[in-house]
C-alpha cells in the first residue's frame, strides 16, 4: 500500500509519499514548497488571491508526483494558516474543485497529538514526554507517555506571527526584543503547571526550525552531523546562538548555512523556543525529524493494517481488486466502516434489512470507486463495470452484479424502472440494491472530504424518519452527507443530522494514539 501525506503551514507546504513495507514504511518521494501563506494575509485575517496562487501551484505538484508513483489521492492537512483565515474553508473548497486536492483544516489539538505520533517513530519516548512543535503561526505543547498522547494545547505563538507583531527592526532592538519576550513568558506561564518538564521528562523538539537550529550549535561545537534526528541541544547552547543571532543583520543570519532560508524569521522562532523551554524547566532537549506528516503516514499505514486484519477471506479478495484497480484504499476503507455501522444502527433499530446485504455491501463500499480509474465522469458507471468483468474472488454471479449495482448506485441517479439492470433484477434483489446503496451515499457523502474524520455516535427513529448524530469536524463532509440522503428518505424515511464539533468528540480514545510499529524502514 502506497499512501501520500501533506501538510499547509504557515512557512511552507510539504509532500510525503511512503510505502508500507512489513510493519515500517519506506519513503518513496518528498516536496517541500515554500508557499509562505502567512505573508498572504490582508488587514482582516483573509488569504488573499496571491496567497490562493501560491496554494494552488503546490497542491497541482502534489497531485502530479503522486500521479506519477501511482498514488490515486494526496491527503492534505491545513494548520494554522487557513485554520485561522476567515476565508479558509472557502479556499479549501476552491482547491478541491480546481486541483481534485481537498485540503483538510484540522485543529491544534489533532495536529499535535499527529505530530507526537510522527514523533514518537522517530525518537525514542519513555513513560514522560514533552514535545514542542513549532511552526509559523502556532505552538504545540504535548505531554504524553511511549503508549499515548495525555495532553495538547496550540498557542498562537508561531515564528513567523511573532516576529511580524513584535520585531520590526533589522538587527531587531532591544526594546523590542524584550517586549517579545515578556509576552511569550506571560503566554506559557499558565501553562508551567501541565507542561512542566519534571527531573526524569524527555523534552523534543520537532519542527524545521529546531533542527536549523540544532545543526548550527552543533557547527559552533566544530560537528557536521549526517542526521539532525535524534540531535541534542541544551538550553544553554540555544540561548548562545540566540544571543549572536540577536546581534546580526537578516544579511549576517542568511549566511550561516543553517538560516539561509529562515534568516527573517529566524530570531523571533529561536525566542519563542527559548522562552517557552525556560518556562517550562527545560535544561535539553532532543531533536526529532518526525513530525505532522509522518503523523500522517503512520496513522493511515495503522488503520489499513487493522482494517485488513479484520476481513475476512472473500472480502480480502475485494480490497485486492481495490488495490489493483487503484482505488483510493483510506476512503474505501472510511466508507466501508461507516457503511457497516450505518447498517448495523438501522438493524438494531428494527428496521428489516435483508442479512446478506450485510457483506454485499461492505464489497461495495470497498469497490465503489475503481471506476475513477477509467475517468471520474460518470465513474459509477465504470465501477459497476470493473466488478462485473474485474474477477471478483468469492463471490457468486447474482452477488458480483448486487454488488456492482450497489456501487452503481453511490452517486447520481437513484434506482429506476428506466434503468435495465436494476429492473432485470426480482423484487427482493431490487430491494436489496436500492436499500443498500441508500447507506452506501450516505457513507461516501460522510467522507466527501476524503480525510477520514467522521465517526458516527448514534442513530435513532424521529417520527417518521431518522437522526443521525455523528463527529462530523468538516463542512464539506456534512454537506456531502446531506446532498446523498435521497435514495435514504425514499427508502427508510427522512433522515435528520446532529453534528458534533472535535471538541465535543474528543474523548480517551481519540486522545490514545497506537505508537508501536510504522517505524520508517
Amino acid at each position: 500500500m502506497r499512501v501520500a501525506v501533506a501538510d499547509v503551514g504557515t512557512n511552507s507546504t510539504h509532500l510525503l509519499i511512503a510505502e508500507a513495507q512489513g510493519g515500517h514504511y519506506r519513503v518513496l518521494d518528498a516536496l517541500k514548497v515554500r508557499t509562505r501563506l502567512g505573508e498572504c494575509l490582508d488587514e482582516s485575517g483573509n488569504m488573499t488571491p496571491e496567497g490562493e496562487e501560491r496554494l494552488r501551484g503546490a497542491l497541482l505538484r502534489f497531485r502530479e508526483l503522486a500521479d506519477a508513483l501511482e498514488v490515486p489521492n494526496v491527503r492534505v492537512y491545513a494548520t494554522s494558516a487557513l485554520r485561522e483565515a476567515p476565508n479558509g474553508p472557502e479556499i479549501a473548497e476552491r482547491m478541491r474543485q480546481e486541483t481534485g486536492v481537498y485540503p483538510v483544516i484540522i485543529s491544534g489539538e489533532r495536529e499535535g497529538r499527529l505530530t507526537y505520533l510522527g514523533a514518537a517513530h522517530s525518537v525514542e519516548f519513555g513513560d514522560d514526554n514533552l514535545l514542542l512543535d513549532l511552526g509559523g503561526g502556532s505552538l504545540e505543547l504535548i505531554r504524553g507517555s511511549a503508549e499515548e498522547v495525555q495532553d495538547v494545547v496550540s498557542l498562537p505563538l508561531g515564528g513567523i506571527r511573532m516576529q511580524d507583531r513584535f520585531l520590526r527592526r533589522d538587527p531587531p532592538g532591544k526594546s523590542e526584543y524584550r517586549a517579545l519576550v515578556a509576552y511569550l513568558q506571560g503566554a506559557l506561564e499558565p501553562y508551567r503547571g501541565r507542561f512542566g518538564a519534571g527531573p526524569d521528562t524527555q523534552v523534543v523538539l520537532s519542527s524545521g526550525t529546531a533542527e536549523d537550529l540544532a545543526l548550527a550549535v552543533a557547527a559552533r561545537a566544530g560537528q557536521a552531523p549526517s542526521s539532525v534526528n535524534g540531535l541534542r541541544m541544551t538550553l544553554d547552547e540555544l540561548g548562545g546562538l540566540l544571543g549572536d543571532l540577536r546581534r546580526m543583520s537578516e544579511e549576517e543570519r542568511a549566511r550561516i548555512p543553517a538560516f539561509a532560508k529562515r534568516a527573517r524569521i529566524i530570531v523571533a522562532a529561536a525566542a519563542v523556543l527559548h522562552t517557552a523551554l525556560s518556562v517550562l524547566g527545560a535544561r535539553e532537549v532532543v531533536i526529532s525529524e518526525g513530525a505532522l506528516r509522518e503523523g500522517m503516514v503512520v496513522e493511515e499505514l495503522q488503520r489499513h493494517e487493522d482494517y485488513v486484519a479484520g476481513l475476512t477471506a472473500r472480502h480480502r479478495g475485494a480490497l485486492a481488486l481495490a488495490e489493483r484497480f487503484r482505488a483510493d484504499l483510506p476512503h474505501a476503507r472510511q466508507v466501508t466502516a461507516l457503511s457497516k455501522e450505518l447498517y448495523d444502527q438501522l438493524s438494531g433499530q428494527g428496521q428489516a434489512l435483508p442479512e446478506e446485504g450485510r457483506g454485499l455491501l461492505r464489497a461495495a463500499a470497498t469497490l465503489h470507486e475503481v471506476g475513477q480509474l477509467v475517468t471520474q465522469s460518470s465513474h459509477h458507471k465504470h465501477s459497476a463495470y470493473l466488478i462485473r468483468h474485474g474477477g471478483l474472488l468469492g463471490f457468486g454471479a447474482r452477488e458480483v452484479e448486487l454488488v456492482a449495482q450497489i456501487a452503481r448506485y453511490h452517486r447520481r441517479s437513484l434506482p429506476k424502472e428506466a434503468h435495465e439492470d436494476w429492473t432485470a433484477l426480482n423484487r427482493e434483489d431490487q430491494t436489496l440494491v436500492s436499500q443498500m446503496a441508500a447507506i452506501l451515499r450516505v457513507a461516501d457523502g460522510l467522507d466527501r472530504s476524503y480525510g477520514g474524520h467522521t465517526r458516527i455516535e448514534t442513530l435513532e427513529r424521529s417520527g417518521k424518519g431518522w437522526c443521525l448524530t455523528a463527529c462530523v469536524p468538516n463542512t464539506l463532509d456534512r454537506q456531502g452527507a446531506q446532498e446523498k440522503a435521497d435514495l435514504w428518505a425514499r427508502e427508510f424515511g427522512p433522515l435528520s443530522f446532529v453534528w458534533l464539533s472535535e471538541e465535543e468528540c474528543l474523548d480517551a480514545a481519540e486522545m490514545a494514539l497506537e505508537l508501536e510499529g510504522g517505524r520508517p524502514a
